[in-house]
């Protein structure tokens, strides 16, 4: 069966699956200076409990959910093969591992309790806003405000669950949320205050948790995307 990533973000980075003497996980993907990326294509050659071991090219192999994926023709892999470049994560994905894992080093107790990651998040944060408003040159409203918190903090917590390759604790959810919200009352004084922090923090832990949390995510940035395009 031969398939398209279509949401890099359903990779499991971390696993322990071992395929033909190699490991399918980012310790070896280091070694080709790769990293997953949507529009690459590959074979499935396993099939676990949790995943789809995606052979991507000799000696490298990629974990994905079934909703990372999308099945496609032979033709469409054969085409599809310069996509499968070996350039490595980006710049907002190594920033998230080297945190996790800079964490994890220090700390030995993997996904309980985050150190404090509201300088990082702000970068994130003033980028998105920055986007939001056309380069500043449209008002935000507290809706916007809100609604644009509770995206970044889920698309947080499921890059943060991917990651690890498991559901988040919900303390840790609570530790995401909370910092991406100080960000949010520190960037926006006076208008962004504890009510709004205290609504945002529900509708994170209630959407964080339903089936298609990506697929809102995904959408709510692409029009974000196509209006600041058109601005």
């Amino acid at each position: 069966m031969y398939v398209k990533i279509i949401d890099k973000g359903e990779c499991f980075s971390t696993t322990m699956e071992f395929i033909n003497g190699i490991y399918a996980n980012k310790t070896e993907w280091a070694k080709y200076n790769f990293y997953p990326k949507n529009g690459m294509v590959g074979e499935i050659v396993k099939r676990t409990p949790s995943a789809y071991i995606v052979k991507i090219k000799e000696g490298i192999y990629v974990p994905m959910t079934r909703k990372g994926i999308k099945e496609i023709t032979y033709e469409e892999y054969l085409a599809g093969q310069p996509n499968n470049v070996c350039n490595g994560m980006d710049e907002r994905q190594k920033r998230i591992n080297d945190q996790v894992d800079d964490f994890n080093a220090q700390t030995g107790y993997d996904w309980q309790h985050l150190p404090d990651m509201r300088m990082y998040f702000k970068q994130d944060v003033i980028q998105n806003i920055t986007k939001l408003t056309c380069d500043f040159k449209r008002n935000i409203f507290l809706p916007d405000l809100e609604k644009s918190a509770v995206i970044y903090a889920v698309d947080m917590c499921l890059e943060y669950r991917n990651k690890s390759g498991r559901n988040l604790a919900p303390m840790t959810i609570e530790d995401i949320s909370n910092q991406v919200c100080d960000v949010y009352m520190e960037l926006f004084k006076g208008q962004f205050l504890q009510s709004s922090k205290d609504k945002c923090l529900q509708q994170i832990s209630d959407m964080v948790m339903k089936p298609n949390a990506q697929e809102i995510v995904n959408e709510y940035y692409q029009q974000v995307n196509i209006r600041y395009s058109w601005s």
